[in-house]
């Protein structure tokens, strides 16, 4: 593993952001904890598992909410880095004020049946919700996450937001595991609950853009070139690439957890309500476990070493599970491979940091901050692993014979859902692994990095003030 050196650019520097508006930008991450995540606990469920959606329907839906909304994105990427702040305000915190009030509105309403038997009305439903979702799903978070490298160029700082972001998870992943069982309940009491989480997260967006400050004095005299060059110059760069390829695979991973808790219920070997539990657990406590590993391992090596590293193991641990767990009477062991699991996998809290430093580097090669389609392009292939992992998921369950809205499964059923769970899922994060070993920000390329990005950035701030 690379060792950090101990230079000029380390862990001694004052952070520039106060504590409080660090958990201002954190705190974005509880209404987007809440509103994703219980979409992506319940819409599987809700239009393919209760209401059976037809299988070639629900593939078509799918392809054409990723042609839709992958497109969007260069889009809705782009928009923000092209707003006139001068005029609005902002050209990122007005997205979040009020497209996260309209995404909440959206979330709430798109739980009403459109029908309950006419396959073509049901297939409509899906298709329009998942597409309005996911739209506003991007143009708010794109921009928040955007925010990061704007407001800070320290990892180690952009590290500690990232884990802050997992203190806000921990507290919106209760509601979300709460969706599941009131789910349960029916049909009124979850649009009940999903009226009264709409109107926390819209709250709280609209907090918390109220509450940050951009840095306009980093775009305010750039020149911003075509799409079409732009995006050349993106396909020309090595960190981008791979970066991108490790996310769209791990999208694809998250596409086939959450959204398949109705079918890992069959191997969990406990009751709806103590999964619910347990799961929340693994997802909050542990993993922030995991969290805490993988920030302190930061201070002595990089994070590319430690996210290739840990990702290695997590494929081990995988393929281990698959093997143990495969007799049923040792189906409860689940558990504490998903307890080790979420341990393993604290490598996701580098996530957004190594994002950022591939927008540091593009800003340095060409004098631009264009965080937004940066996110954008990189949404665009994330959108294609979202889509494609409930295709993979549902296929692979129908191969191996799982009976939709069914209370039991066959023991072939079941192998598939082990099969689901640790084997297709190690798959991808091997292929996550192999990409970010080619990221080549680290070491001393890293280092010259950030002296370039911080003489920059200085350059421009002074600009700025003798304008005033």
């Amino acid at each position: 593993m690379n060792e950090i050196k101990q230079e000029k650019f380390d862990k001694n520097e004052q952070y520039s952001l106060s504590k409080r508006e660090r958990v201002y930008y954190s705190l974005a991450n509880l209404p987007h904890t809440i509103l994703a995540g219980i979409f992506t606990l319940t819409f599987v469920d809700y239009f393919w598992n209760t209401f059976v959606l037809n299988q070639f329907l629900f593939i078509t839906a799918q392809i054409i909410y990723v042609a839709v909304n992958a497109l969007n994105d260069f889009y809705l990427g782009r928009v923000s880095d092209k707003t006139d702040y001068k005029r609005w305000g902002s050209r990122r915190l007005i997205y979040i004020k009020w497209g996260g009030v309209l995404w909440a509105l959206v979330f709430f309403s798109l739980w009403f049946p459109w029908s309950y038997t006419n396959q073509i009305i049901i297939f409509i439903h899906y298709l329009v919700s998942v597409i309005a979702f996911d739209m506003l799903l991007t143009l708010v978070i794109l921009v928040w996450i955007a925010l990061m490298p704007e407001l800070t160029e320290d990892p180690d700082e952009r590290n500690q937001m990232s884990l802050n972001n997992q203190y806000f998870l921990i507290i919106g992943a209760l509601p979300v595991l709460i969706s599941f069982v009131v789910f349960q309940m029916g049909m009124s009491a979850f649009h009940i609950y999903t009226g009264v989480c709409a109107i926390i997260c819209a709250v709280c967006y609209y907090f918390v853009a109220s509450n940050l400050e951009e840095k306009p004095e980093l775009y305010e005299e750039q020149i911003d070139v075509g799409l079409l060059q732009a995006l050349k110059e993106l396909g020309a760069s090595k960190s981008f690439i791979t970066v991108t390829i490790f996310r769209a695979f791990r999208q694809i991973n998250i596409s086939l957890g959450l959204s398949f808790i109705f079918a890992y219920i069959f191997i969990f070997g406990v009751d709806e309500i103590t999964a619910s539990l347990l799961y929340y657990l693994l997802t909050t406590v542990i993993a922030l476990l995991g969290f805490f590993l993988y920030k302190n391992l930061s201070r002595k090596y990089e994070m590319r070493s430690l996210m290739v590293w840990g990702m290695g193991i997590h494929v081990i641990l995988n393929i281990i599970a698959f093997f143990v767990v495969l007799p049923r009477e040792f189906e409860i062991l689940v558990w504490f491979f998903l307890l080790i699991s979420f341990i393993v996998q604290g490598y996701v809290l580098f996530d957004f940091p190594v994002l950022s430093l591939v927008i540091d580097e593009d800003e340095v090669e060409h004098n631009t901050r264009r965080e937004g389609l940066i996110l954008g392009v990189n949404a665009f292939f994330n959108k294609i692993g979202e889509s494609i992992g409930p295709i993979i998921g549902t296929s692979i369950l129908l191969l191996f014979t799982f009976q939709q809205k069914s209370e039991i499964q066959g023991d072939l059923a079941i192998v598939g859902i082990k099969f689901l769970l640790f084997i297709v899922q190690g798959i991808f994060i091997a292929i996550g692994a192999i990409s970010l070993y080619y990221f080549p920000l680290y070491g001393e390329k890293l280092q010259k990095l950030r002296a370039e990005l911080s003489k920059m950035h200085k350059e421009k701030a002074d600009a700025f003030r003798a304008k005033l």
